[in-house]
């Protein structure tokens, strides 16, 4: 697997990204620090706690994070609970969770692939 078909299976914008680190090399470097991003647990955490400012904050980080290394796929449901948290609305920042975890799960799949090279 190459980056380019990571970036496939993760539902990620490739072209977006490479314009920006301009290297597979370099997107390789920082795509994997996410494997030590512990935004996703924070954001667990904050759910399990019903908190919804802390759950906010590590959303927003995941957000942005998500943004800058073009994983878009993961992208779109941080966006939606990032704003439901910010709102307060924790019913239905629980009910989009699921989905947030579906695509964390598929965007750590691919980064684990991409560890493999």
């Amino acid at each position: 697997m190459n980056v380019k078909k990571c970036y496939e299976i993760m539902n990620g914008d490739y072209e977006e990204v490479k314009g920006r680190f301009l290297t597979d090399a370099r997107i390789l470097k920082f795509a994997l620090l996410f494997l030590s991003d512990g935004s996703m647990e924070d954001l667990r955490a904050a759910m399990c706690d019903k908190d919804c400012e802390k759950g906010f904050q590590a959303a927003h980080t995941l957000k942005g994070v998500c943004l800058n290394l073009g994983f878009t796929g993961l992208y779109a449901p941080v966006c939606r609970i990032t704003e439901m948290l910010r709102d307060s609305d924790y019913e239905s920042a629980a009910m989009e969770m699921p989905a947030v975890e579906t695509a964390f799960e598929t965007t750590v799949r691919g980064l684990r692939e991409l560890e493999r090279l």
